[in-house]
């Protein structure tokens, strides 16, 4: 019975993530850990959603914009191996909390007009940002929606972030899950809760489409900056007792 209501989360949560932009990996962290433990999350997190991303990428093949594929290509595979390797070793507390303010100071980038900032973001940019995310990505298991507020400044379109972001993700994905597996994360339970969330992602990414499909850039801009700042909000959240002690020992 956990495991049925931990799958109909995680479809609700993946209807969301693709009307959003992403963000699945912040809410599904807490359901994941319910049936498999908090140190198996990052693998089972990383097979699902990268399941889900395959089932993204078919259906936005048209839209990916392959000139920030190309420049995300090299920095999200060094990144996501560097994250992975340091995954078993490093206290993640702090990284949690600054990307949950990195992700609530999104709100502060964009205007009353709903339109991005006056910084110009360019094709090249997204390779060092790449880098960092794909890194915090492979160390904590997913940062949520950190760079759509860089597409969004970047101009593309609803059906481009997500094809182009869900693009970059399966390589992600794919690395970190090769990396986890040397250093020994992955077993069977771990690939048998990944596929049945990542299978529960697909039948979500396509009822997301439908939705998707009659939604104005407006409001997909909106629904992607609020997203943004739940999630930061939720990984704040999750660390309340960490913290506490930060604030209990000034």
């Amino acid at each position: 019975m956990t495991l049925f209501f931990v799958l109909l989360g995680a479809f609700v949560v993946f209807v969301l993530s693709t009307l959003s932009g992403g963000g699945a990996s912040l809410l599904l962290m807490p359901l994941v850990a319910v049936v498999v433990g908090v140190r198996s999350v990052a693998p089972v997190m990383t097979i699902s959603i990268g399941l889900g991303s395959i089932s993204k990428v078919a259906l936005f093949w048209k839209h990916i914009d392959w000139k920030l594929f190309r420049w995300l290509f090299p920095s999200t595979i060094i990144g996501s191996i560097l994250g992975a390797n340091m995954f078993a070793i490093l206290s993640t507390e702090y990284l949690q909390l600054l990307i949950g303010l990195l992700l609530i100071s999104t709100v502060f980038q964009f205007n009353q007009k709903d339109t991005p900032s006056k910084f110009e973001i360019k094709a090249w940019h997204f390779a060092p940002m790449g880098l960092v995310v794909s890194f915090l990505s492979g160390l904590i298991g997913g940062v949520g929606p950190l760079m759509n507020s860089a597409y969004l400044s970047y101009g593309i379109s609803k059906e481009s972030l997500l094809g182009t972001r869900s693009a970059n993700a399966i390589l992600l994905h794919l690395t970190k899950i090769v990396s986890y597996a040397y250093l020994g994360f992955v077993n069977a339970e771990v690939i048998k809760y990944g596929v049945m969330i990542g299978l529960s992602s697909i039948v979500a990414v396509y009822v997301g489409r439908i939705i998707l499909g009659k939604m104005s850039p407006l409001i997909f801009r909106k629904i992607v900056v609020v997203s943004m700042v739940i999630s930061g909000c939720l990984m704040l959240w999750k660390n309340i007792p960490f913290i506490q002690e930060l604030l209990h020992n000034v």
